[in-house]
């Protein structure tokens, strides 16, 4: 048995063609006027193109951004994206398609039909500009494919004027959603803020006259209000009543027991008699006239006349004294009774301010949390009222003005995109030759190649069962004898 060899025998190859070459130009030849017969029927395909540029929305803005500029390449990106999937929404495609009108005059009826807004929707690209990444710069490119070049441009121009009116429709209502939901929201923070406002007006309505002291007492609790220097005042002054009460209840013990021995009305201390000065001054009195007696009686006689004298005058000391002292109780239980009064009285305001005083420091956390809760319901509502005029002013500028601009009008260029038809068939030429061969080397038949005495393959006879080849073979037969094929060339 003859080993196979594995290398490709060209010589056979081009025996092939060259026998079969009629077989194998006719059928180039078939297929390349096939080809050019495509190249010349088939209608161009124009691409036009038309430079958008966006911007952001100048009415809503924070302070530190621009007027119309995206500070964030997120917020270019997201508005991106929305113009993106709002070109391939049906509503733009079929505006965009009833403005222009059919390409014809025969798909006047039912148009544009489901097919036409799918087929222009696999027409309608957004593209960056070359070298830029999509979302990443404010201009971008609307490109949109037609089988006539001013269709195209007019299919481009009508796409550019749809793409800006249903956005600003969408605005519109994005912006209308938002004013409704705001207006609820303004419309809760009004109520809670009224009814907030509420209870703090029956909390200050139940302090009354000490509203004030409230308020000083809720802006700086160790403040010093007018309440709380009267309380101070009121215990000094009831500390002040209470030591002279005290002192007159003193002094007249002391005037009653004067009243049977005047010793007692000598020992007491001045400060006892401040408020007697008459009786002070027959006490020194007393005092002087028992010196004066005790001096004479030091070097005279009892009976001696200025003894007696001296006596005398004591003696008469000692009765006003004791008339003096009659005098005395009673104008000291007048005062004891004034200043009793006094310390009475003193002790009924010290008590009612305290009462104040205590009632105000319950009421002063309760009081502070409705101020704190005011205030952050006006904050809520400020914010909210600020939220709902911007949503007022994105309204108005959706109507007005659109974000998103043309750059010059749609241009196709001056050529249609894709192949020409040079190269088409210059395509169909080689694809004509490509098959030939193919053809060629299903359907001729070839024997098996012997090694010669030389070291080189020849041609061996051809089997008669291979020699008889039927006119037409199937698709089996031509894989079966494209095998049997290889392997004799192998």
């Amino acid at each position: 048995m003859h080993s196979i060899h594995s290398s490709f025998v060209p010589t056979e190859f081009v025996r092939l063609l060259t026998q079969h070459r009629r077989r194998l130009f006719v059928t180039a030849a078939v297929v390349a006027f096939a080809v050019a017969v495509f190249a010349v029927v088939r209608p161009n395909t124009w691409e036009a193109s038309q430079a958008l540029i966006i911007r952001n929305e100048a009415a809503v803005r924070t302070a530190q951004e621009r007027p119309g500029r995206f500070d964030r390449p997120e917020q270019m990106q997201t508005v991106q994206e929305t113009i993106l999937e709002l070109s391939r929404s049906r509503s733009v495609l079929a505006a965009a398609l009833e403005q222009v009108g059919p390409a014809t005059s025969k798909n006047v009826a039912g148009f544009p039909s489901e097919e036409d807004i799918e087929d222009l929707r696999k027409d309608v690209r957004l593209t960056p500009p070359k070298g830029a990444e999509f979302g990443k710069t404010e201009v971008f490119y609307l490109k949109v494919k037609d089988s006539n070049r001013s269709r195209a441009v007019q299919l481009a121009d009508a796409m550019c004027q749809q793409l800006q009116s249903h956005y600003q429709q969408l605005r519109d209502r994005k912006a209308q959603s938002m004013i409704d939901e705001l207006g609820r929201t303004v419309t809760l923070a009004e109520a809670e803020l009224f009814a907030t406002t509420k209870r703090l007006q029956d909390v200050e309505t139940e302090v009354g006259i000490d509203l004030s002291e409230l308020r000083i007492l809720e802006k700086s609790p160790s403040g010093q209000s007018d309440l709380r220097t009267r309380l101070n005042t009121l215990e000094n002054e009831l500390r002040e009543a209470r030591s002279t009460l005290k002192s007159h209840e003193a002094l007249r013990d002391l005037l009653v027991a004067s009243t049977a021995d005047a010793g007692h009305l000598l020992a007491a201390p001045n400060r006892l008699l401040d408020s007697q000065p008459g009786l002070r001054r027959l006490k020194e009195g007393l005092i002087d006239s028992q010196l004066r007696t005790a001096q004479l009686r030091g070097y005279m006689f009892d009976a001696h006349p200025k003894v007696q004298a001296a006596v005398s005058a004591e003696e008469e000391v000692r009765r006003n004294l004791t008339s003096e002292l009659a005098v005395a109780i009673r104008g000291v239980d007048v005062e004891l009774k004034l200043t009793s009064g006094r310390v009475e009285t003193l002790s009924t305001q010290l008590k009612d301010v305290s009462q104040r005083l205590d009632k105000l420091a319950v009421v002063r956390a309760k009081y502070s949390n409705l101020n704190d809760e005011i205030h952050h319901r006006q904050q809520n509502m400020q914010a909210a009222v600020e939220n709902l005029a911007e949503a007022r002013a994105a309204r108005a500028a959706a109507g007005s003005a659109s974000l998103i601009a043309a750059i010059d009008t749609p241009d196709t260029g001056t050529s249609p995109v894709g192949p020409g038809r040079l190269v088409i068939v210059l395509a169909g030429i080689l694809g004509g030759l490509a098959v030939g061969v193919g053809v060629v080397l299903l359907s001729a038949p070839a024997g098996q190649p012997a090694r010669g005495a030389n070291g080189t393959y020849r041609p061996t006879a051809i089997p008669q069962a291979e020699q008889t080849v039927p006119s037409v073979l199937n698709l089996k037969q031509a894989l079966n004898r494209l095998a049997r094929r290889r392997a004799l060339w192998n």
